[in-house]
């Protein structure tokens, strides 16, 4: 099959969907790889190292997504790449559709067939936007102690403090792999750590393995008020897979943060969990609203492009082998139930309950599709 790789052009992002390692992993199966010229140069990645292995460097996006089958992205599409889905290539890439209108109607109006990576799951877990949390968990607390400077309009509170002085306390909504994540960089540089989490077996399990200075309690209405109060740094990482993220925090509570802290909101690439929250570039990633400044990027991991390319390109080879062993989608989604539930758009259709009420559409269910 020929899989195409075209060049990320939403802004700031560095990232490439695959390595020349797993590159070359998938041409020795026999198939062919589209590279878009110097699509792997942020991440590190030269277009002679793709040629080295056997990729076509491609000069034109356009001929990208005309001449593949298969287009391996790492963000959705943005409005210059809208016009390649009627219907184009199958789409494998992070979509985060419940939060995407434009992009939702132009795939179904295409009838375009698209896989997002966020909703790829296999005993539960999420395995191919499980590094990306990691990488956005434990960014958050570096952006947000150096958001917390004076000269970066912060507070001027040190995270770590020092000895007889307070240390900084960091407030974490969520406690999944990036909360998880940002608490245990925040715990490292000696803040004081709470997380907040609704599901009992996930605090149970949080407080076994977490250093029993982060305190891990129940995410309700009452503790939310207290724990914003107290945050220096905010951290939102609420995930409702395939949903729009709940806004549980309030402008009302935002108002009880001291001036000059910080929201990190990295649930911004599914709406946000935060009223104050609206979507940011790497080229812009602040606001301030209420006094506190924001960072609300929503593709965080961009900022690091070749660790996160590293670890995202390690997780996407085992679908893409899957995906590509068989030219008849149907009966590779038929036989894979980890990939069927990562489709979002199966021929113009929405096929996640989720995305079609988030944005008012209906939807078909994938079963009945194939």
């Amino acid at each position: 099959m020929i899989i195409g790789i075209p060049k990320e052009i939403k802004p700031g992002e560095g990232r490439i969907s695959l390595t020349p390692a797993n590159v070359e992993d998938i041409i020795n199966l026999g198939h062919q790889i589209l590279v878009e010229r110097n699509a792997g140069k942020v991440s590190g990645y030269s277009d002679i190292m793709y040629e080295t292995i056997g990729a076509q460097i491609i000069e034109s996006k356009k001929r990208i997504y005309s001449d593949a089958e298969i287009v391996v992205k790492v963000k959705e599409p943005v409005q210059e790449e809208l016009g390649y889905f009627k219907p184009g290539p199958l789409l494998f890439s992070f979509l985060h559709l419940s939060a995407q209108e434009i992009l939702t109607k132009t795939l179904m109006n295409g009838k375009a067939t698209a896989i997002a990576f966020e909703s790829v799951k296999i005993n539960g877990e999420y395995p191919i936007l499980m590094p990306m949390s990691e990488v956005a968990g434990r960014m958050s607390i570096i952006v947000g102690a150096n958001l917390l400077a004076k000269n970066e309009g912060g507070s001027g509170q040190l995270l770590g403090g020092v000895t007889g002085i307070r240390h900084g306390y960091v407030v974490i909504l969520g406690g999944g792999t990036a909360g998880k994540s940002a608490a245990l960089a925040a715990n490292g540089l000696g803040a004081h750590v709470i997380i907040l989490e609704k599901n009992i077996e996930r605090i149970r399990y949080l407080n076994d393995i977490l250093p029993e200075r982060i305190s891990v309690i129940n995410s309700n209405l009452r503790n939310l008020r207290e724990c914003v109060k107290l945050a220096d740094l905010l951290v939102g990482t609420i995930l409702l897979p395939n949903s729009r993220a709940p806004k549980i925090i309030s402008r009302d509570m935002v108002k009880t943060m001291s001036p000059g802290s910080v929201i990190v909101d990295i649930a911004i690439d599914q709406g946000g969990c935060i009223e104050t929250s609206h979507p940011t570039t790497l080229l812009e990633p602040i606001y301030t609203d209420e006094e506190i400044t924001h960072y609300c990027v929503s593709n965080m991991p961009g900022a690091f492009p070749k660790t996160s390319t590293e670890a995202l390109s390690e997780n996407i080879v085992p679908y893409l082998t899957q995906l590509i062993s068989n030219e008849d989608l149907a009966e590779v989604l038929t036989k894979n139930e980890s990939l069927k539930k990562g489709v979002n758009v199966y021929k113009g259709n929405i096929t996640i309950p989720a995305i079609a009420n988030s944005l008012g559409l209906s939807f078909m269910n994938i079963e009945d599709l194939l």
